[in-house]
Parts: C-alpha cells; structure tokens; sequence
C-alpha cells in the first residue's frame, strides 16, 4: 500500500485510502460514543487513535501528489487532510487529561463536556473537615472518638511477590530465546507479569486478582517465543532489528497506569462488598468491542492472538458462577484490552508489530 511521491495515480489506490478513511471514521464515531456511555477516557486508546490518524493522514498527503490525480479529487483530499490534522492536534490534549483523571482517580465528566460541547460544569464534592454540631438534646459527649480510617482494599510494593513461581519461569524462557528472537514484545508482557505481582492485599481473593491474569500473561509470552507464527517473525525480525531487550520510561508508564486500572476495577471485591458482575461483564464487553487492531501495515496475526485472550476471559467472566472470578476475568479482558492499545500507542512497539508484516 505505500507508494513514493512519483507513483502515477490508480483509481484502486484512492479506494483503498477512501476505505481506510471511512474505517477511521467508524473507530473514532466509537470512541466517542462509547466514552460518553461508559464515562471513561482510556488515554492510552487515544494515543493509539493518535499514531493511526498519523498514518492515515500521511497516506493521505502521499495521495495528493501523485501524478494524474484530477484536481477536484486532490482538492478533497486535501481538505480531509487538514480535518486530520486538526483532529490529530487536539488528542493529545485529550490524553494528557485522561491520564491526570486516570492518575487521581477522578471522574472524566469534565474530559467527556469536552467532547459533547456541553459547558456544565463538573460536581465538585467537598472532602475537608467537618465540624460536629451539638444535638438536639443538648447532651455533648466528654469524649469524641475518632473514626476508624478504613483500611485500604490493596497496595502496591516495592518488590514482586513470584508466589507462583511465574516470573521466575517466565523470565527464563525469555533469556533462553534472546539469543535467537527479538524479544521486545515478550519483554513487555513480562513487565506487566513483574507490576501485577507487586500488588497486595489481606482479601481472600488476592490470589485469584494476580494469578489469573498472570496466566494469561504467560501463555502469551510464550505463545510469542514458542508457537508459530511469533516464533518465526521474532527469529526473522532479530536479523533485520538490534535486540531491545528493556522498556523505555513511557512504556513501562503504561503498564504502571494499566495494571493500577486494573486493581481499581477489583476494588468492590476486595473490599468485600455486595458485587454486580453484570455490570462489570458489560463494561467488559463494550472494552472488547473496542479492541485495538491497528491499521493495515502492522502484523495482524500477533495481535489477534491477544484479541483471542481477551475473548476467552470475557467467556469466562459470562459462563462463571463466582461473582467474584467472574469480576476478575472482566477485569482481565479490559487490562488486556488496554494494553493493546498502549503497544499501539507507542511508536517503538507499533514499528516492530509493522516491520514484522510480510
């Protein structure tokens, strides 16, 4: 599909760049309708809408300057051109919004009055001190005792507890295969293996909220290093690639936020509260809806490997009978879902998914 500035214009070329265009289109009328139902921004799904406008619009301008393109038809390219661009400059803004609310844990209404036009201005709930007013009798107690600070439902540590013993397990494999893959890609899923692992909690379910998704996370990685087709396209990728065997600051940032995201979510269950795993497996299904594919340059057999996770802990979340694991599995298939978009939110890890495609 990419052609030089030379190239002579082919009506199969303008449909290709229209289809793609109209694609954009669908995935961006998504994003926003979904964000508005589910009340959340994911920034890294807008850092990924970010790199595949860029390459959209790229492809685009190459259009507009090709030989025998008529000028009515390189007028309206331009003009999509431009909205684009237009587009492009402001999601940035969106995500750098997105990840302070994400950070804070606050709600997105204020990012969401953006999108819709709306001018309302977000509710704002007073949290400092509050003074006790004598009673009605008149009676004061002589002593005021101070309520109890509820305990946090989970924390984050230092170091990673490997109780199972799978990043130990899963680190070897991928040592074992540097000399031969380019390991990047598994590195990043063993990343977030090592994150998932440096969360506690005195919950019963602790073990359920990091084994599952450790799991799954092993069978990706070694899916990556072991089983065809990533076996073959890492081996084919470290001859044309140097090794990369460590995360840059903002993919591991990325990570951070996602597995954090991710023990949000798990937060009713863990503090053992009434759950609704309906609405979590809805929340689920409407994340999933929402995947990540990337545009037609990148290796799309890598990726639906992860898609193919995601569908299996969505199945798994619908066919459960514990409405605790049923919670944990939804939650899995969102993490995965959003660290999809964080792989093609950044520029190092979308390079390696396109130079990988034959």
């Amino acid at each position: 599909m990419n052609h030089n500035v030379s190239d002579s214009f082919h009506t199969e070329d303008l449909i290709d760049r229209l289809l793609l265009i109209v694609t954009l289109n669908s995935t961006l009328v998504h994003f926003l309708i979904s964000s508005q139902v589910d009340g959340y921004v994911d920034p890294d799904r807008v850092d990924s809408l970010t790199q595949g406008l860029i390459k959209t619009r790229s492809w685009m301008e190459e259009a507009t300057t090709m030989k025998g393109v008529p000028p009515s038809t390189s007028n309206i390219m331009s003009l999509i051109v431009k909205r684009l661009s237009q587009i492009e400059s402001i999601l940035p803004k969106l995500s750098d919004m997105a990840k302070k609310a994400e950070a804070t844990g606050t709600p997105t209404a204020e990012i969401l009055s953006l999108l819709d036009g709306s001018t309302k201005a977000p509710h704002v709930t007073t949290t400092g001190p509050t003074t006790t007013q004598p009673t009605q009798t008149g009676v004061v107690p002589l002593v005021t005792s101070e309520a109890e600070a509820p305990k946090d439902p989970y924390k984050k540590v230092g170091v990673e507890n490997d109780e199972w013993g799978l990043i130990g397990q899963t680190q070897r494999l991928v040592q074992q295969y540097s000399k031969r893959c380019h390991v990047l890609l598994p590195t990043y899923w063993l990343e977030v293996l090592r994150e998932i692992h440096r969360y506690q909690s005195p919950s019963p379910y602790i073990g359920d909220a990091i084994e599952i998704p450790a799991r799954v996370l092993v069978r990706i990685v070694k899916g990556l290093l072991t089983e065809a087709p990533g076996a073959r396209l890492l081996q084919d990728l470290l001859k044309e690639r140097p090794a990369e065997n460590y995360l840059e600051p903002t993919e591991m940032e990325r990570i951070e936020r996602a597995v954090n995201k991710y023990f949000q979510g798990l937060e009713k269950v863990l503090s053992g509260e009434k759950l609704k795993p309906a609405e979590k497996i809805s929340e689920a299904q409407g994340a999933y809806d929402g995947f990540g594919w990337g545009g037609p340059e990148l290796e799309k057999r890598l990726i639906k490997r992860i898609n193919q996770r995601c569908e299996e802990s969505l199945q798994n979340a619908e066919s459960g009978t514990d409405p605790a694991r049923q919670i944990i599995y939804a939650e899995v298939a969102k993490l995965l879902v959003k660290l999809q978009h964080s792989i093609l939110a950044e520029p190092r890890l979308r390079e390696i998914l396109a130079q990988m495609k034959p």
